[in-house]
């Protein structure tokens, strides 16, 4: 399994468990709504700076979407506005910023992913906090079919995360001896 695959799941084990305790928290000082959608904030932004490590992008680079998603969290009433906000920079971050690869195949992956993920969140989240808690992980856990679609490392066929260590050194060693 590839790591951003392993590493969405985990995280979506995370977010599922932890985004309504850290809400409950939250909700002492700021009620209930803007507890949880600057709980969802600090999911999306923690996975956006994960994108961007596996991307090897800037973090400087995420830093406007996350801002501008965090402006949404804090504007009262903003409930709908907030969640496709949400999902709209979720795609920009991921496909605008940190894997441009084929635009149809990016497309295709958003499509899947985000749809697929919000259709969960509406069929199982909303009634309850566990509910919610059981929506965001799934939400999270579906992103990982991302990285099946449209794969998470560029280069030249191979990433670097594949290549076996002892294939690595021979080659160096095959360039060093045929530069003598």
């Amino acid at each position: 399994m590839k790591r951003p695959v392993r590493t969405t799941i985990v995280f979506a084990l995370a977010g599922g468990f932890l985004v309504v305790p850290i809400t409950m928290l939250l909700s002492a000082y700021l009620g209930w709504t803007a507890a949880f959608k600057l709980s969802l904030w600090a999911d999306m932004t923690i996975y956006a700076v994960l994108l961007a490590r596996w991307s090897r992008t800037r973090l400087l680079s995420v830093v406007f979407p996350v801002i501008l998603l965090l402006g949404t969290a804090l504007w009262p009433h903003s409930y709908a506005v907030f969640f496709f906000l949400a999902a709209g920079v979720l795609c920009w971050i991921r496909s605008g910023i940190c894997f441009r690869t084929a635009p149809l195949r990016t497309l295709a992956a958003e499509v899947i992913t985000v749809l697929g993920g919000s259709s969960l969140v509406m069929l199982f989240g909303g009634q309850t906090p566990l509910s919610w808690a059981i929506g965001i992980f799934l939400f999270t856990l579906v992103q990982a079919l991302y990285f099946f679609i449209v794969p998470a490392y560029r280069g030249e066929g191979r990433s670097e995360a594949s290549v076996d260590p002892f294939d690595r050194v021979m080659e160096e060693a095959r360039r060093v001896m045929g530069s003598y």
